[in-house]
């Protein structure tokens, strides 16, 4: 998901008569602005009567906003064209098995080969669709949508054959794709003294602002694994706090775990928190406490510590001031990553930065 930043321009009238930068009047030469600097940053960008205003002046309040709208940017080209990449080596691959097997055209092929071979939507599968969308359907039975439904099941089984048979093909024909991924502006975030998991000097450093009660963080961890286990001792990942104000249990199930860490049982309750995130309850919190073998006094009398909430706080502050607006967010080396992304995308910045020999853990 791509963060958009508006930027609005207010214009006020004023009363001659106010206070502000003096009037030039009719006639008068205007104040004059220098030329460009050889550094853009000292170059005068506005100049009146008495003062002036260099663009390192006007710049350094929206560092990071000017920032992340060029991360933005340069990953929504990115995304266009890996999807006109993928697009273009799909059809091309397509022609020429067609023509290899003799066949009139690609539909013929993908005929074959995805509509047939792709499953018939189960009973089971038609019911659990019908389910998630019950509220959409306002009432209606089951039977009075079945052929929408079956339909929906039926696209989404062609679209994962068809994805595993392109995967064939990429893999028959020897695909390799090369195109580079942006290098991307990098925007400091602290690690503070949160809790970590990998070596400290790691030349990776992935910082990872999330919360306990929001489902797409939840579906992160999939991608996170799938680092773990193909870059091992090369990453290290920090947890940092942003419970979303929405969120009314993602600020005492972030004070749960914290309070574990107190105990060397951070990892053990956040996992559990993060794999059953409907649960976040009181009773909820306590059940997990106890599982994982805390000292519940102990524990309890943490959570009281309004220094916890403190310490959330300052977390979110961090993750504002880098431009966090929502979850999960990660930085990678600084790198910044939105959303719950697929392992692709974490696997292209991580292999850029070890290839890269000035690259740091951030």
């Amino acid at each position: 998901m791509l963060v958009s930043l508006l930027l609005t321009w207010m214009i006020a009238c004023q009363p001659a008569d106010s206070a502000g930068p003096k009037a030039v009047t009719a006639g008068a030469p205007p104040p004059a602005v220098q030329a460009p600097a050889a550094n853009p940053d000292e170059g005068v960008v506005a100049a009146w009567e008495g003062g002036s205003l260099t663009y390192a002046e006007i710049k350094k309040d929206i560092a990071t906003d000017l920032l992340r709208l060029e991360a933005d940017f340069l990953t929504a080209r990115y995304d266009a064209e890996t999807a006109a990449l993928d697009d273009q080596v799909n059809t091309r691959l397509l022609d020429a098995e067609a023509k290899k097997q003799g066949l009139a055209d690609p539909g013929a092929l993908l005929k074959r080969e995805v509509e047939e071979k792709a499953a018939a939507p189960t009973e089971g599968e038609i019911k659990e669709l019908f389910d998630a969308n019950a509220r959409k359907l306002r009432g209606k039975t089951l039977e009075e949508v079945r052929p929408d439904i079956e339909r929906a099941v039926r696209q989404r089984k062609q679209g994962e054959r068809f994805a595993v048979y392109m995967a064939d093909l990429r893999k028959q024909y020897g695909v390799v794709v090369q195109l580079p991924y942006p290098d991307l502006p990098r925007i400091e975030v602290s690690t503070d003294d949160d809790p970590s998991i990998g070596p400290k000097d790691a030349k990776i450093t992935i910082v990872q602002f999330a919360e306990f009660q929001c489902p797409y963080c939840g579906s992160a961890r999939e991608s996170l694994d799938e680092v773990q286990k193909n870059y091992p001792g090369q990453v290290r990942f920090v947890f940092r706090d942003f419970p979303l104000g929405f969120h009314d249990r993602a600020i005492p199930a972030a004070v749960a775990a914290n309070c574990a860490e107190k105990q060397d049982k951070y990892w053990e309750v956040h996992d559990a928190l993060m794999k059953n995130q409907r649960a976040l309850e009181e009773a909820d919190l306590e059940r997990v406490a106890r599982e994982a073998k805390l000292d519940i006094d102990k524990w309890q009398a943490c959570r009281k510590d309004p220094a916890m909430e403190d310490e959330i706080k300052k977390d979110m502050a961090d993750g504002a001031k880098a431009g966090v607006t929502g979850t999960p967010a990660f930085f990678v080396n600084g790198v910044f990553l939105n959303g719950a992304l697929p392992y692709e995308r974490f696997k292209a910045v991580i292999d850029r930065e070890l290839a890269n020999p000035a690259g740091s853990a951030g």
